[in-house]
């Protein structure tokens, strides 16, 4: 799950994934924006101040100039070359920060209205030297020795040995970090002039965004080790969710593949799909018990078939049935269970680069389309789509575990599908789990609003079909303070052309209800977080009768209308929730991601209920 208020600030920041990738060289480098605009200020202070400042000015430029040959010197592995600038880069942080640190900037930092200028000019400068002093020398171990081209293992998988290694010194960078931010953090951005502020802005921001995921990297680092199979082989399900047959954390979870990583070595073990468990004689049975109000919400198949496992938005609760399915089925029990969409690949492939699949090209512009739209078309029988499915499920996982790209816009690419609700992820292992859980991608229902304030709109497929990769959504939301009330409304456009003629794709459904093959039929779940209640709903009524549902999961209470969408339709539901006295979370609104993105506005009165968002 992502915060949707961050979702929002990040999108409208425009920060680019490259822009977040070996972070604290930069800090340094946007001390000198910093700089330039503060020297301004403190100029009419008199001319003493104004020499230092240029002396300071003299540094930082030198520093940033210093970085830019260390990193030349990093990637040429030339020793001599890194220690001069190592050398060179200590002592002009050094120097500005002895500066910035004399009794005539402290005086001058207390001068009214320019003085909260000159202060922030100082956090920064210091900080910057705190990063230096005690990230530089571990840094630039882990940097020598992490080298990104030989990561790759042949036959597929990730050296760990390096990251063995790293274990030494990220402490030390995760500290220097925590300084830096701790020194930082009491600038005030508002009461800077425009000049300062937005420097100042863009080095708290990747201090701010580093010095927790240091911090996170560092405390769980024996931890990813061990999920990588540094301590034995372990073996994980990664269920592909079709967001063409919409469900509540993506879609369809028919297919899925069982790997095992046994010292950063990954090897496919098996491939499996909904017919697997008709083979078996599982299908159809249910395997793991859910409170009865919480089966109220869902259609009776819910706990019997796996297609529809994902039907709920706790995705701990998907983890489990599949967990006991397969257990059911072979004796099989995962150390986790991952699940992830095709726009998901189609981001990892964006930075692997292509796979061809029986003389095809599959690449990050097509993934999705080809996965999702035209191989439906292709082969309208179930059976032969499998087959399909099958052949690049396995070509695009040898790809992927080749490990020839480049870690970091890696992770970036993930972090931005964990930011769309795209990735979610179950261990067995309490460590492991608790990681899930702090990185926010757990997908899990809260049991309180103390850490988060949850809730969501989200989509299940009543009609069987392939349809809603033509489904497009857009979120909105808006508060009532003094009435303690948020309305939630999901804005969908059903865009499916006339072109589409499988009957695979289409709407099995429809005929039922004596409505086109075209329209889409879409449970829509509304969920209120615990303790808050549900005051109304639109649609009131849903738009088949005998389907409208209701009920309480983990706490939270939920109801279900059935919404149909004909072709070329736009259509808003909302519904408005009465949360308790008393403090709220940080608001977490959720929704199902869908082929594209879904846009998410949240206005502006919601501040004042969410103020720690």
């Amino acid at each position: 799950m992502v915060n949707a208020a961050d979702e929002t600030s990040a999108r409208r920041s425009g920060r680019s994934a490259g822009e977040r990738r070996r972070r604290w060289p930069w800090v340094l480098g946007g001390v000198l924006g910093v700089f330039v605009a503060g020297a301004v200020v403190v100029g009419v202070l008199g001319t003493v101040l104004a020499r230092e400042a240029f002396e300071v000015r003299d540094d930082l430029v030198a520093a940033r100039a210093s970085i830019e040959t260390l990193g030349d010197a990093v990637k040429a592995k030339d020793a001599a070359a890194i220690q001069t600038s190592a050398d060179e880069l200590t002592a002009r942080t050094s120097g500005a920060a002895d500066i910035v640190a004399g009794p005539l900037w402290d005086l001058a930092a207390a001068v009214p209205q320019v003085g909260a200028n000159i202060d922030a000019v100082q956090r920064v400068t210091l900080s910057a030297k705190t990063l230096v002093d005690g990230a530089l020398d571990p840094g630039l171990q882990i940097m020598s020795a992490i080298n990104v081209e030989n990561l790759a293992l042949e036959g597929g998988g990730i050296d760990l040995e390096p990251f063995r290694g790293a274990a030494g010194s990220l402490p030390a960078i995760a500290d220097a970090f925590a300084a830096a931010k701790a020194q930082t953090d009491p600038i005030d951005v508002d009461a800077l002039l425009p000049a300062v502020a937005e420097p100042v802005s863009q080095v708290r921001a990747v201090i701010d965004q580093t010095a927790p995921t240091l911090d996170v990297v560092n405390r769980y680092l024996p931890t990813l080790l061990g999920m990588a199979g540094a301590d034995g082989p372990r073996t994980y399900l990664l269920v592909f969710q079709n967001n063409a047959e919409i469900r509540a954390t993506g879609g369809n979870p028919a297919a899925s593949i069982i790997m095992t990583v046994d010292d950063g070595r990954f090897a496919l073990a098996d491939q499996t799909s909904s017919a697997t468990f008709k083979a078996t004689g599982t299908a159809g049975v249910t395997f793991t018990t859910l409170p009865p109000e919480t089966l109220s919400l869902y259609p009776e198949t819910l706990t019997r078939y796996s297609q529809d496992y994902s039907m709920t938005p706790d995705f701990p609760t998907t983890a489990q049935l599949f967990q006991d399915l397969f257990n059911a089925s072979y004796g099989d029990r995962f150390d986790g269970v991952i699940s992830i969409d095709p726009v998901v690949l189609s981001n990892m492939l964006a930075v692997a680069g292509p796979v061809t699949v029986d003389g095809e090209e599959i690449n990050a512009d097509n993934a999705v389309r080809l996965l999702l739209s035209d191989a439906y078309e292709r082969y309208p029988r179930g059976t032969d789509s499998d087959v399909f499915f099958a052949a690049v499920s396995q070509a695009v996982f040898e790809h992927l575990t080749a490990g020839k790209w480049d870690p970091a816009k890696m992770l970036d690419a993930l972090t931005e599908s964990a930011r769309q609700q795209r990735v979610y992820l179950a261990f067995t292992d309490p460590t492991a789990q608790a990681l899930a859980v702090e990185l926010n991608v757990d997908g899990a229902l809260p049991e309180d609003t103390a850490k988060t304030t949850q809730l969501g709109i989200y989509l299940n497929d009543w009609g069987v079909g392939k349809i809603e990769y033509h489904l497009a959504t857009v979120m909105d939301a808006r508060c009532d303070a003094d009435a303690r009330t948020m309305s939630v409304s999901q804005t969908m456009t059903n865009s499916i052309p006339d072109s589409i003629q499988s009957r695979y794709t289409l709407t099995a459904k429809a005929g039922w209800y004596g409505l086109p093959n075209t329209t889409m039929l879409i449970d829509t779940l509304f969920f209120a977080p615990p303790g808050a209640t549900i005051v109304s709903v639109d649609p009131g009524d849903g738009d088949v009768p005998g389907l409208d549902r209701a009920g309480t999961e983990k706490g939270s209470t939920a109801v279900s209308k059935l919404v149909a969408l004909a072709q070329d339709e736009t259509r808003t539901v909302s519904y408005t929730v009465q949360f308790p006295a008393g403090e709220l979370g940080p608001l977490d609104l959720r929704h199902t991601p869908t082929a594209s993105a879904t846009p998410v506005n949240i206005d502006a009165s919601c501040a004042a209920m969410f103020p720690s968002s």
